[in-house]
């Protein structure tokens, strides 16, 4: 893997950060769900490898990185199990992708003896076929992005340096037109009480503005978590909200952080509990408030898309009746109701 280089142009306009605190919220009930959908992933299998990205698009679809020697491709995965392939040149490398309308945007990153690391942008429709393809200018390593209703793009990444640890790499932004050229740029500001900030999640996209989870890597008051709003347009361009998450324990294990209408989304479980139950902490994405607790038996091993009736996941064929004769290395999508 080449070293992560700088790019010609510096990020601008570094605004306002305004951080607050969330009041904890009683906990509500806890209500268990039922399997709705099994389908088959026609074009996939086990052995492609866990995916890099489960990120959900339009009517349930989930877009994800097969892995395996598929890297430079990303798979469109639709209710139904049907499947399509979002496939890049030979020297370009996935950085970071976004649903955008019906379609699929893909930031590359390729590199070159004489510029070193750069990016580019692949616009891709809704039949993988491929529309534009334009150098942006970046100074951080992309890690999410995700596209506004009006055609914007926020980009988040860090700022490594190549000898330093990833406790001390610093993060920021940028937002681009529907031309994939830069507005403005901003920086994360560190958590309160120092350390650093890592993205826990996905990227949500809505209308003009952006939403991503963050975490402390570490600091003297300890892991914290927080949901970060980012607007396309205006001064205040950056609101972090601290979220009450409880810490990992023996009773409570992390899995990841999804998205749904209005809220963010901890998706957990007890190691110790059996039968297992996965269940699901909804946060108001505005007040950073804990709203509702859901819950379901473990259907899947990796989270597609969250409605707050529903969520999907990708699954292997453990467990399966054995009527249906599904080999081994299977992957299925799987929608379960949660009440």
């Amino acid at each position: 893997m080449p070293s992560r280089s700088a790019i010609a142009l510096l990020l601008a306009n570094i605004l306002p950060m305004h951080i607050s605190y969330a009041q904890q919220a009683p906990c509500p009930p806890v209500s268990t769900g039922q399997v709705v959908s099994d389908v088959v992933v026609s074009g996939a299998s086990l052995n492609d490898g866990y995916m890099r990205w489960a990120t959900c698009g339009v009517d349930g679809q989930v877009y994800r990185h097969p892995g395996s020697g598929r890297l430079r491709s990303i798979q469109r995965v639709s209710p139904d199990g049907s499947t399509l392939l979002f496939s890049l040149p030979d020297d370009a490398w996935p950085a970071a992708i976004a649903p955008a309308g019906t379609g699929l945007n893909i930031l590359v990153g390729k590199f070159s003896r004489a510029e070193g690391r750069f990016y580019e942008m692949y616009h891709f429709d809704s039949q993988a076929n491929l529309l534009t393809d334009r150098r942006l200018h970046l100074t951080s390593a992309p890690e999410r992005m995700a596209v506004t209703s009006s055609g914007k793009t926020v980009v988040l990444g860090h700022y490594p340096d190549d000898f330093s640890k990833r406790e001390d790499w610093k993060y920021g932004g940028a937002v681009l037109d529907a031309d994939d050229q830069l507005i403005r740029g901003f920086d994360f500001p560190l958590p309160p009480g120092g350390g650093g900030w890592t993205f826990a999640s996905e990227m949500l996209a809505g209308n003009g503005v952006a939403y991503v989870v963050l975490k402390s890597i570490t600091t003297p008051n300890g892991m914290q978590t927080a949901i970060a709003t980012i607007s396309e347009t205006g001064n205040d361009i950056l609101k972090i909200k601290l979220v009450p998450v409880p810490p990992d324990s023996d009773q409570r294990h992390h899995n990841q952080w999804l998205f749904g209408p209005g809220v963010a989304v901890e998706v957990y479980h007890d190691p110790s509990e059996r039968p297992h139950i996965t269940r699901f902490d909804e946060y108001d994405l505005a007040s950073g408030e804990k709203v509702a607790t859901k819950s379901m038996p473990p259907a899947g091993f990796a989270f597609g898309c969250y409605s707050g009736d529903e969520v999907s996941m990708l699954a292997h064929s453990a467990q399966v009746d054995p009527a249906r004769h599904l080999s081994p290395d299977t992957l299925r999508l799987v929608t379960s109701k949660l009440k």
